[in-house]
C-alpha cells in the first residue's frame, strides 16, 4: 500500500510549494493508514477502509503536517492524500480473499468488493507475495519513476 501512495505523491503537481520527497512520504504513510483497524479495536477493513475515514484523515493530515501553507496548497495536498487513502480500499477491494470493504461507513456497514479480483487466493504464503508484487508493488515503482521524472524535468531550475 505504501508504494503505491509513494508514486500517487510523487504525480503532485510540481508547484506544490513542499519538497517533493515529503509529500511522497506522507502519501505512503496515509496509504498504509487504514490498517491501522487490525490493531483490535474494530473490524477489519470497516470504518478505516471508508470514504469518510479518509476524507477526515487527509483534512487532518494536511492541517497538522503542513500548517504554515497557503489554502490553495493545501487543498492539493489533501486532495493527493485522500487519492492516497483511497487507493487502500481501492486495493483491498481488489482482493479475492477479501470479505469486502465498507466503502459507505458510517453510513452502512454493506461490504463491497470488486468483480474483477487479480489478488487471488493462494495457499503459498510467497505465492500470494509474488502476485502482490506484479500486481501492486512493481506497477507502484515505475509509476512513482516516471512522476519523479516528469516533475524533475517541469521543475523550475
Amino acid at each position: 500500500h505504501a508504494a503505491v501512495g509513494y508514486a500517487i505523491g510523487a504525480w503532485a503537481p510540481h508547484y506544490v510549494p513542499p519538497s517533493a520527497r515529503r509529500v511522497c512520504l506522507v502519501a505512503a504513510a496515509c496509504a498504509a493508514l487504514p490498517d491501522i483497524d487490525v490493531l483490535g479495536f474494530a473490524a477489519h477493513r470497516g470504518i478505516t477502509h471508508s470514504i469518510a475515514f479518509a476524507v477526515v484523515a487527509a483534512v487532518v493530515t494536511t492541517l497538522a503536517l503542513f500548517p504554515g501553507t497557503e489554502m490553495r496548497t493545501r487543498r492539493q495536498i489533501a486532495l493527493i492524500l485522500l487519492v492516497a487513502l483511497l487507493s487502500h480500499s481501492c486495493l483491498d477491494a481488489l482482493s479475492q480473499y477479501s470479505l469486502g470493504i465498507e466503502f459507505f461507513a458510517p453510513f452502512s456497514d454493506e461490504r463491497f468488493r470488486f468483480v474483477w479480483t487479480p489478488l487471488r487466493r493462494s495457499g503459498a504464503l510467497i505465492d500470494q507475495l509474488v502476485q502482490e508484487a506484479l500486481v501492486v508493488f512493481l506497477p507502484a515503482v515505475v509509476l512513482a519513476w516516471l512522476g519523479l521524472r516528469v516533475r524533475r524535468r517541469v521543475e523550475p531550475a
